[in-house]
């Protein structure tokens, strides 16, 4: 057990390297990426919106911040007979727009 969570300390440093330039880009600053010591649960934190991403790669991870950016600037907007579908292959877990 020991030697998981320091994987997943390893692995958070990496996620919020990863996705820095891209919080910075888009004036994102209130983010991290949560790992629970207790098992294996991962949560990129994008201000109050909570993200599952448990055993995903980095770079499911920056795809699931691509997809929450993406979210956040058609808010309002429609996105047509495709909206459902749209979110839905964004993957984005706790989606609250």
């Amino acid at each position: 057990m020991n030697e998981q969570l320091e994987h997943l300390k390893q692995k958070r440093l990496e996620v919020l390297e990863a996705i820095k330039p891209i919080c910075e880009a888009y004036g994102i600053d209130d983010y991290d990426y949560e790992i629970n010591p207790q098992g294996q649960r991962e949560i990129l934190r994008i201000g109050n919106t909570r993200i599952g991403c448990s055993y995903n790669s980095i770079f499911a991870v920056k795809q699931e911040l691509t997809g929450y950016i993406f979210i956040s600037m058609w808010k309002g907007r429609s996105l047509g007979a495709f909206s459902p579908q749209t979110k839905k292959s964004l993957k984005v877990i706790g989606l609250r727009r």
